[in-house]
């Protein structure tokens, strides 16, 4: 029997921002618990590094109870004094009788979410590096390392690739959701299985909204629609332009067109990259807004699915957004803005390739085939 009483989820917050995120936090617990490795008497604990030793809150340890499916979990935040970390980062050194020493010794495994797409260098070398603390704890600690169903890759830069490489071939047990990164694990000899976005696990939360009849759902992204988000920015000139023409298209259809935001803050809106302040965007561009709701709601993730599992047919530019829809049988459409779009839909049974679109650096001129594309997917499952 297994005495340790500590599982660390890597990225697990359930509090993100992006909705998709914290969806992996509560789909985490769901997929652990099917595979036999996570008990319900089992201690969720989260790692931080701080830098003031004497700020008394730094140095204790911090509970909470949450709840997911019923069932309520001790979630745990713990400390880590900024020079133990570079001490067993830099060396692999764990001062023995530190309070870190102590819990660490008591973790059985990391399972790491890296945000679903975030173990690649796409967002930048700085985003890629902060998904890794606790898994490099863990390899520096001997304690087995877990990679979630998650995307792996691309890398720009080599050096990401080699230290990705590296964390890889020191994983116990990895997972994919798609076959994009299938033949570099081949080349590396590193054995994976492929399942189901941690999403899936997910079970929507009904709350009190009414949905129309033939409703059409679609997520605006804040990445895109701001056309300033890090290493992304500048590729998304037309989006906006996109985003009215597929509203009026549906609208001018007979449809209820919901703006959905799948990755925003509702208090302090996340500079360039809010789904909220584009969906709201979005919104007062229409000179007609009749037949179109804007959900301008703070909900949390398994709420947002039970909205998108409300629509007849949705279009996501958000990838958490598009899972929301696939996994509850949902007719969906990718505006897609990484080569995750096209395997994560083949690996899920859907036509990558005829269901999703690239919107990267598009033109004005090439609007008309995007919603051409967009209205052929709609009319295989609608056509009268």
């Amino acid at each position: 029997m297994n005495n340790k009483k500590y599982v660390i989820i890597s990225g697990f917050n359930l509090r993100d921002n992006n909705r998709g995120t914290a969806a992996l936090g509560y789909g985490s617990i769901s997929f652990l618990q099917q595979r036999g490795m996570l008990e319900e008497n089992t201690r969720l604990i989260k790692l931080r590094v701080y830098r003031n030793f004497l700020k008394h809150n730094n140095r204790i340890l911090k509970n909470e109870l949450i709840r997911i499916n019923g069932i309520d979990w001790n979630y745990t935040i713990a400390g880590i004094f900024i020079a133990e970390w570079w001490l067993l980062r830099k060396f692999g050194i764990c001062l023995p009788w530190t309070k870190t020493a102590k819990i660490l010794k008591q973790v059985e495994y990391v399972a790491a979410i890296n945000g679903g797409d975030g173990f690649s260098d796409i967002y930048g070398t700085k985003t890629f590096h902060s998904r890794l603390f606790e898994t490099w704890i863990a390899i520096k600690m001997n304690i087995p390392v877990i990679q979630l169903p998650q995307t792996l890759g691309p890398f720009k830069e080599k050096s990401n690739y080699e230290e990705g490489r590296y964390i890889l071939q020191h994983s116990q047990t990895v997972y994919v959701r798609d076959d994009k990164f299938i033949s570099e694990l081949k080349k590396l000899g590193i054995k994976y299985e492929m399942t189901k976005d941690l999403s899936a696990y997910m079970q929507p939360e009904p709350w009190d909204i009414e949905i129309t009849p033939n409703a059409i759902g679609i997520n605006v992204s804040g990445l895109a629609y701001s056309n300033g988000f890090r290493t992304l920015a500048g590729q998304f000139d037309v989006y906006p332009e996109l985003i009215d023409r597929l509203i009026r298209h549906f609208r001018d259809k007979g449809h209820t067109v919901y703006l959905i935001p799948h990755s925003y803050n509702y208090e302090v809106p996340e500079i360039n990259n809010d789904d909220m302040v584009a969906c709201k965007a979005a919104y007062e561009r229409l000179k007609d807004k009749s037949n179109v709701i804007f959900v301008d709601k703070d909900l949390i993730s398994p709420q947002v699915k039970y909205v998108i599992s409300k629509m007849t047919f949705f279009i996501g530019t958000r990838m958490h957004a598009n899972f929301a829809a696939i996994y509850s049988g949902i007719p969906v459409f990718g505006l897609a803005y990484s080569y995750k779009f096209e395997g994560a839909f083949n690996a899920n049974g859907l036509d990558g390739k005829n269901q999703t679109a690239m919107i990267n650096g598009i033109k004005e001129k090439d609007i008309d085939e995007i919603i051409n594309k967009v209205e052929r997917v709609y009319l295989k499952f609608f056509s009268l």
